[in-house]
């Protein structure tokens, strides 16, 4: 990539995160950091939006694949496989989620995410304890469609086995996606729910590593924001975060365009247990809205959106649709039972002079939903401005040094001339999956090596 790709602002040289990381995870709910945004809080979240960013890369859902919602690659080269996203770490535990969608019976088991955790000392030295990441993808697959609509409410039974506080229920899609498990479709004997896994793994790590300074981070975009959300609950919880020796790893999520997760006796709960949630939020992106809520976080959204079809809708078969879904979306929910937790943190897609500026026409509505809801964007976003109504006014200021190619990643909107150079949505499989054999057949083979699967043409 040309040099014109890689934008830097003001750098100034970093500051010990190793001194000052439990700030910087929220031991403080982040006062004083967010407006302005302060530089290693900044790096932080961009280093743990890439570790999300990852559950996208891992998944290219090849549907004539051997193994369409899988990912394709060992855990132990699934980072080189896309390009590094977290230096130090080691993905020791693969997440594998159970969908059921409209039906009752499960429809599909779908990688869905990753547990990591720091293994480089140089790494460790840096951030000042080891830190296990649990990442989560957002939605993908028909199935995680239809999942994400099952927006009543219900308690979240413990995965554990341990009694559910009073009171406290969250989304019956998102929880299901985090809780369901059905022992007749396991794939590659991996057993039990996604957050069982997620949870007995970060056990594991955590005995294994007993008596060092350890932190636990959650992280995710979309439905993978509610299902770290989920799962950061669940290891407070079910006090999993208490080591053998009596250290207390601080539980954390950072989270992107996370979609409200539960009522709020959820909230009140994940605050009394000490869980710190910080919510990366596009002012134009719609999804942070659902399920609609209580709080007035994102109210400006739905205003712009509504003034947006509105004029689309005036010339497109968009009115009666959109009208006919809002109504019975009305109906379907009381407006308090869904509440945000945690902080948010602010960014504007309208601000970025390096991002197209999507204009609602006809069809392309769907289209410009997805640019304002788009990870890597959001990455962008917030390397380049804060969004907070102190900062509403101050220009664009890439700060960080990051490749701008990124942005077409998954896209079509990165502007010229900085664009010129990068074809749109170029982030490929290689050969779809497709590898040659010994014999010089292009074959399907699977990777896989939780558990480790045999590759007979490769031995």
């Amino acid at each position: 990539m040309s040099a014109l790709l890689t934008v830097s602002g003001n750098e100034p040289a970093k500051a010990k995160i190793a001194t000052r990381w439990r700030e910087l995870h929220g031991a403080n709910n982040w006062a004083g950091l967010l407006s302005p945004l302060d530089l290693d809080l900044r790096r932080e979240i961009l280093r743990y939006g890439d570790a999300t960013q990852a559950t996208y890369d891992a998944f290219p859902l090849e549907t004539k694949s051997m193994y369409p919602f899988a990912c394709p690659y060992k855990k132990s080269e699934m980072f080189s496989k896309v390009s590094k996203p977290v230096a130090g770490y080691e993905v020791t535990r693969y997440l594998y989620a159970n969908l059921r969608g409209f039906k009752t019976e499960i429809q599909e088991v779908n990688w869905i995410g990753y547990v990591a955790v720091t293994v480089d000392p140089e790494e460790i030295k840096r951030l000042g304890r080891r830190d296990i990441i649990v990442a989560w993808r957002g939605t993908r697959t028909p199935a995680e469609w239809r999942n994400d609509l099952l927006f009543r409410q219900i308690p979240p039974t413990s995965i554990n086995g341990n009694p559910v506080p009073k009171g406290v229920e969250v989304s019956r899609g998102f929880w299901g996606a985090f809780a369901d498990y059905d022992p007749s479709k396991a794939v590659f004997g991996v057993k039990g729910s996604a957050g069982k896994q997620a949870t007995q793994e970060v056990k594991r790590l955590l005995e294994k590593y007993a008596g060092e300074q350890m932190s636990i981070t959650c992280v995710g975009h979309s439905l993978g924001g509610a299902l770290a959300t989920l799962c950061a609950y669940q290891i407070a919880e079910d006090q999993i975060h208490k080591t053998p020796s009596g250290i207390i790893a601080p539980v954390t999520a950072f989270t992107f365009a996370s979609t409200r997760v539960g009522n709020t006796a959820f909230r009140e709960r994940m605050e009394s247990l000490g869980v710190k949630v910080l919510r990366v939020k596009s002012k134009q992106d719609i999804v942070p809205c659902y399920p609609l809520g209580k709080d007035t976080d994102n109210q400006d959204i739905l205003e712009s959106v509504k003034q947006d079809v509105k004029q689309s809708a005036e010339t497109t078969p968009f009115r009666d649709l959109l009208g006919f879904f809002v109504r019975k979306l009305k109906q379907a929910i009381k407006p308090d039972e869904y509440t945000h937790v945690g902080e948010s943190l602010a960014v504007d897609f309208t601000k970025s002079p390096f991002l197209k500026q999507p204009k609602f026409i006809d069809l392309d509505i769907i289209e410009t939903l997805g640019s304002y809801h788009n990870l890597d964007v959001y990455l962008h976003l917030v390397n380049g401005i804060v969004g907070t109504k102190d900062d509403e006014k101050m220009p664009f200021k890439p700060v960080v040094i990051r490749d701008m190619a990124l942005i077409n990643k998954s896209s079509d909107l990165l502007t010229d001339p900085s664009g010129k150079n990068v074809p749109a949505n170029w982030w490929k499989q290689s050969n779809a999956g497709l590898v040659q054999n010994k014999e010089g057949f292009w074959v399907c083979v699977s990777n896989f090596d939780d558990p480790k699967t045999p590759n007979p043409d490769f031995d």
